[in-house]
């Protein structure tokens, strides 16, 4: 799969304006090549990991900072010695980056598949259920009505009868209630005889 996500980064100016003695020596200068665009954390880790990788001589300091590569060197050193060095560098993180944006849009694209599929078996699951409660029952009473109406209590409770039932719940739940604060009662009151 193509990463047409990530743009490649490049080395595209030296900015003169920011220029400056290094403070390793006085011979040496501080420069700033201006990148492409500002990479991200984990294109600069990848710059880091290839450049540790590698022993280079007249390898001095090196940061990446607000989209450029800050090196100290001395300046007859820069063509022959830091910008292949660099290149190398970025080549690599380009490449490592191509492949980290790949992985996660496969990987993102994996996710979505297996949302869809599980919300398609969902959506089967309901239907079947619906279909198995609608199935059963309703064409039941459509076909013949007389047998499910025969399978119905004759009579049902009226109203009056049912809160006469959670009136007779309410009043014996009430009455075992006070039969056990009696009996907590009667017991604190006697004495321990389990001392005599």
């Amino acid at each position: 799969m193509a990463a047409a996500d990530f743009t490649d980064i490049g080395i595209v100016d030296l900015d003169l304006k920011k220029t400056t003695w290094s403070r390793v020596h006085s011979s040496m200068r501080t420069l700033y090549l201006g990148l492409s665009r500002e990479p991200d954390l984990a294109w600069i880790r990848f710059f880091h990991e290839e450049r540790e990788s590698r022993i280079v001589i007249k390898r001095h300091g090196l940061w990446i900072e607000d989209g450029y590569i800050v090196f100290d060197c001395l300046l007859p050193d820069v063509e022959s010695h830091h910008l292949p060095d660099f290149r190398a560098s970025i080549d690599y993180a380009n490449r490592k980056s191509r492949e980290l944006v790949a992985t996660h849009r496969e990987q993102s694209e994996q996710q979505r598949r297996s949302t869809r599929a599980e919300q398609r078996r969902l959506a089967e699951l309901r239907a079947r259920i619906r279909g198995a409660g609608s199935s059963s029952e309703v064409p039941a009473l459509a076909a013949a009505p007389e047998a499910v109406i025969e399978t119905m209590p004759a009579e049902l409770p009226d109203a009056a009868n049912v809160a006469d039932g959670r009136d007779d719940f309410a009043s014996k739940r009430n009455e075992w209630r006070a039969r056990f604060r009696a009996a907590l009662t009667t017991r604190a009151k006697e004495p321990d005889r389990g001392n005599d």
